[in-house]
């Protein structure tokens, strides 16, 4: 546990080094999971090295803890940290997966899942929200075919990235009329109509405020606080960390004096994530304030740098908006690898009682 909390540099190089998320996967985010969550959860850390002679060529953060599956079963559970597969209380974390070097990659799931595999403690195998489940069913059924009894991929989603290399002009003209619209072309209606319009990048000292006007603005579309207890703690800690490495990019649009929309992103090298955005649904019928400071904050992401700007997954209120804002789109499953005929059985006969009912 020590060796990996003083493990920052040489995390974040081989991180550097490879095609692995940079925010998700960085040693910042996990370690702050970790301190958040590791305790209260009674997680047992346990990262996985490999390496090459004396050369770390990959990482795989994992935790062990035990829980109840299906109401009546108890299982000894291995998962990716920056998740806890079925329970509700931690912070989901996106695009888990091991750390490598793009020509090591599959090497290391492969010694990943030999090292899992020769260890008889653990029933469940669970790599959650993950762009490799393919690759992860592929490794453990070509490794483990008489050792894990049933393998599951399930969890789908889809998240959404902009391409913003060639700039913020190049990204507009490459999206639909109606879309460039809402982004862009409606900001001279607000100003002239509503008041003036003011972009704000908050400060260290404006982050508190920054999610109580969040919090505020998401209560009145989803009817709940973006964060709260916990998770409002976690982003709070996290967002000041961020601030002091120049990659918190948190937002605000004021419209004729009052903050009408709040957007909490996070900029790690050239990309940027859409943590979470909340604005007044009833200030204005007439253009989307949402979509607007969208428009705001890609631009000023993609002045400063950024060549991706990544909605994450999670779909919309009433439509699909990040399919319209992007040109690319990764799905994301979790992998549940399991073992034991009593936990494999179960789920089985669950996932067929399910397909017979579609």
């Amino acid at each position: 546990m020590e060796e990996w909390l003083g493990s920052e540099a040489e995390w974040d190089g081989l991180l550097g080094r490879s095609n692995a998320d940079p925010l998700f996967l960085s040693w910042q985010w996990l370690t702050h999971w970790w301190r958040h969550y590791g305790g209260p959860l009674r997680l047992t850390p346990e990262i996985l090295a490999f390496y090459r002679s004396n050369t770390l060529v990959g990482l795989a953060p994992l935790y062990r803890r035990h829980v109840l599956r299906a109401g009546i079963v108890r299982a000894s559970s291995v998962q990716m940290m920056g998740f806890a597969w079925r329970d509700p209380r931690p912070l989901i974390s996106e695009y888990l997966d091991v750390i490598a070097a793009p020509p090591e990659l599959d090497r290391v799931r492969d010694e990943c899942a030999r090292t899992l595999l020769s260890e008889e403690a653990w029933t469940e195998f669970v790599i959650g929200f993950t762009a490799a489940g393919p690759q992860w069913r592929e490794v453990f059924s070509s490794r483990g075919s008489s050792q894990v009894n049933y393998m599951r991929e399930l969890d789908r989603s889809v998240s959404y990235q902009a391409d913003l290399a060639h700039g913020f002009g190049t990204y507009l003209k490459e999206l639909g009329q109606s879309t460039r619209r809402s982004l862009w072309g409606l900001r001279r209606r607000l100003a002239q109509e509503y008041g003036e319009v003011e972009f704000e990048s908050l400060t260290p000292e404006q982050i508190d405020s920054g999610f109580s006007d969040l919090n505020r603005l998401h209560r009145l579309r989803w009817t709940r606080p973006a964060f709260a207890g916990e998770r409002l703690e976690y982003h709070r800690a996290f967002a000041t960390h961020l601030a002091a490495r120049g990659e918190l990019a948190f937002t605000r649009l004021r419209v004729a004096g009052k903050v009408v929309s709040a957007l909490y992103d996070i900029r790690k090298g050239t990309r940027q994530y859409n943590v979470k955005i909340g604005f007044d649904p009833a200030f204005t019928t007439r253009l989307s304030l949402g979509l607007t400071h969208f428009g705001y904050a890609m631009e000023s992401a993609a002045e400063s740098g950024v060549t991706l700007y990544d909605f994450l997954a999670g779909p919309g209120q009433t439509y699909d908006f990040k399919r319209n804002l992007a040109q690319m789109e990764r799905k994301l499953s979790c992998v549940q690898i399991l073992r034991g005929r009593s936990l494999a059985s179960i789920y089985r006969w669950r996932d067929q009682i399910r397909l017979l009912r579609c």
